[in-house]
């Protein structure tokens, strides 16, 4: 057609921008927000958890360990693609660790390190969140360390403007039972 429109001397016109003029020549994309997900091999998604409108607002990745993978080599897996995890003009805002019953000192280091590594990653932008999450049936050990957890950590990061807390996610409801029904004979 662009020939045709050519060959008759006719101009061909579009209402649509070569590029949007408020844009300034060689500028960045705006950031958007990741939101990695990282499940421990056992750990349990908290149903009607805080974080269900961050997962929709954002761009999500989720990794889970693998069976027989040691949770210090899980966390360095998670730990090194921090930044290659997302595309170009998404970093990472907010990691969500769901955490399994472990509490031994094999899971709380690795646990530590990888809340280090990418709690650091956040601090240069001085934004961010860690959400340790487990499920509402999780035991009493495990809700007492993550809270000393988060704690630990969301005193150490403050000073950066980031953000360390627990999601249990809420119970699901039992369903009702229904009423008997008479026989009618």
């Amino acid at each position: 057609m662009a020939k045709k429109a050519a060959r008759s001397g006719a101009k061909t016109m579009s209402n649509k921008p070569l590029r949007d003029p408020r844009a300034s020549v060689g500028a960045a994309p705006l950031a958007r927000g990741g939101c990695l997900v990282a499940l421990e091999l056992g750990a349990e998604w908290p149903g009607g958890s805080s974080l269900s409108l961050e997962l929709e607002q954002s761009e999500r990745r989720v990794i889970v360990q693998l069976e027989g993978e040691a949770p210090v080599a899980f966390a360095e897996r998670v730990a090194s693609g921090l930044d290659a995890l997302f595309g170009r003009g998404v970093e990472l805002r907010t990691l969500a660790l769901g955490c399994n019953e472990r509490t031994d000192a094999t899971a709380d280091e690795a646990r530590r390190s990888l809340l280090g590594l990418a709690l650091g990653a956040m601090a240069r932008r001085n934004e961010g969140q860690v959400v340790l999450t487990a499920s509402p049936r999780s035991g009493a050990r495990l809700r007492s360390y993550l809270e000393l957890l988060s704690a630990a950590s969301r005193r150490e990061w403050h000073s950066a403007g980031l953000t360390v807390s627990v999601d249990y996610g809420r119970e699901a409801a039992p369903p009702e039972k229904a009423a008997p029904r008479a026989r009618v004979a």
